[in-house]
């Protein structure tokens, strides 16, 4: 279901208890706040499962581009692989990496210079380490194009994305309920309904 048919579906929910003229108040709220609990869940996971999927999709590109794709997988590769990985790491600066990764495309040393470009992504919120990612891709269309895939996804971690999110799968209290919020709602919709149902 879609935010928006969750939404829907708890509206009709709502009316149909509320027009339900054999309950008490109390067991109006009380089954209010089991519906509302089971809409707000519902989105809650709807978010969790686009924030898992984004994540997912991100590995994998992260995956094609700097991992073993392209190379014989053996335990060789998986050895030279760490290897260039613990070398790639000593670079300290932008420069000294660019430096690195230029000899080592010159002498021919992919699995190297991919670690490099590997270590750069991980600071890629710096303009210098970003720049040398863009510069390994240059060269390499393949590549670029999984680069430019993977910063087509959203930030997960960006607060305004977060505040995106909270927009797209929030949630307002059904008439009937009141302001009860949080931890209160689900206490209310915990609350049995024996002896509740019919008014006296």
């Amino acid at each position: 279901m879609t935010p928006e048919e969750i939404r829907q579906q708890l509206d009709a929910n709502a009316q149909r208890i509320n027009s339900q003229r054999n309950l008490t108040p109390q067991a109006k709220r009380t089954m209010l706040a089991r519906v509302y609990v089971e809409a707000r869940n519902a989105l809650d996971q709807l978010r969790e499962d686009e924030s898992a999927a984004v994540g997912r999709e991100r590995a994998k590109l992260e995956r094609q581009l700097f991992g073993t794709t392209g190379f014989n997988p053996d335990p060789q590769t998986v050895i030279a692989k760490r290897d260039a990985a613990d070398r790639a790491a000593r670079y300290e600066t932008p420069a000294e990496a660019e430096h690195a990764m230029r000899r080592a495309e010159r002498d021919g040393d992919r699995m190297l210079a991919k670690a490099i470009a590997s270590r750069a992504a991980d600071h890629s919120g710096e303009p210098s380490w970003a720049a040398l990612v863009h510069q390994y891709v240059s060269d390499k269309p393949t590549e670029a194009e999984t680069l430019k895939a993977m910063q087509s996804l959203p930030d997960t971690n960006d607060p305004m994305w977060k505040l995106q999110q909270a927009m797209q799968y929030g949630l307002g209290a059904p008439q009937g309920l009141g302001d009860v919020q949080g931890h209160q709602v689900d206490a209310l919709a915990a609350l049995p309904l024996d002896g509740d149902v019919t008014a006296a």
